[in-house]
C-alpha cells in the first residue's frame, strides 16, 4: 500500500469482525514498529501479544470499562523501559522515552492498516492495574493498549487542519511564506507544468539542430 494512502486513510476503529488475525501478521506488524526511531538509539519499547480473553476482559477493565474493546481478537500493550533512557539522559530522558515508543505505535498502526487491519490506540487506563494485570516488572510503564482486528466498520473520516494553518515559518506565528509554498498541489503542479515546459522547448531545439 502506498505510504501516503496509509496515513490518510487510517483512522480508529472501535468494532471489529469475529474474525481472527493470524499470528504471522502480528508478528510482521510488531517487526515494523520496531524500526521506529528512538532516541539515543535506546530502543525502549516492549509489545505484550493479548489473545486470552480473561486477561482481554480484564483490561477492559482497567481501561475505564471501555467494552467496545472486547470485540477486537488481540490486544497489544506498548510498555515503556524508561531507565534505558534515563540512564543517557538525565534531563528529559522520561520525555524522550514516551517519545519513542509513540513513534513505534504510530509504525504498528500504520502496519497493521496496510494489511487490512483496524486498530485503536487507548490511552485512559488504570497502569497499576494494568501492569498487576500483566505482571509488568516496576521499572516498566504501559503507556498504551492498542486493540487489532478485522474492522467491521471505522469511525467517520475526521476532518483534518489545513496545513496551511498549522504551519509557520522561522517564528511561531510567522506565515509570510504561505503565498509562495502553499497549498502544496498547486506548487507541485507549477513544478510539473516547469518541466513540461523545459522539456518542450528542449524538444523544439533538438528539431531546429536536426533541420
Amino acid at each position: 500500500m502506498d505510504v501516503d494512502e496509509c496515513m490518510k486513510e487510517r483512522r480508529s476503529c472501535r468494532s471489529y469482525s469475529t474474525k481472527s488475525v493470524p499470528v504471522e501478521i502480528v508478528g510482521e506488524i510488531l517487526e515494523a514498529a520496531t524500526y521506529a526511531p528512538s532516541s539515543g538509539n535506546r530502543q525502549n519499547w516492549v509489545f505484550i501479544v493479548v489473545m486470552d480473553d480473561t486477561r482481554k476482559e480484564e483490561l477492559c477493565m482497567a481501561s475505564a470499562k471501555q467494552t467496545w474493546m472486547l470485540e477486537a481478537p488481540v490486544f497489544i500493550v506498548v510498555c515503556d523501559k524508561k531507565a534505558d533512557v534515563v540512564e543517557m539522559y538525565p534531563d528529559r530522558g522520561e520525555l524522550y522515552a514516551v517519545q519513542n515508543c509513540a513513534l513505534a505505535t504510530q509504525n504498528l498502526m500504520l502496519k497493521a492498516h496496510s494489511f487490512g487491519l483496524g486498530t485503536c490506540w487507548v490511552g485512559a487506563f488504570d497502569a497499576d492495574a494494568v501492569s498487576r494485570i500483566m505482571k509488568i516488572p516496576s521499572d516498566v510503564v504501559p503507556e498504551a493498549i492498542i486493540t487489532l482486528g478485522y474492522p467491521s466498520k471505522y469511525e467517520k473520516e475526521a476532518g483534518r487542519h489545513p496545513v496551511d494553518t498549522v504551519t509557520f515559518f522561522n517564528e511561531y506565528g510567522n506565515k509570510k511564506l504561505d503565498e509562495s509554498m502553499f497549498p502544496l498541489k498547486k506548487q507541485v503542479k507549477k513544478i510539473g507544468n516547469k518541466i513540461k515546459d523545459t522539456r518542450e522547448k528542449g524538444l523544439g531545439l533538438l528539431k531546429k539542430l536536426k533541420k
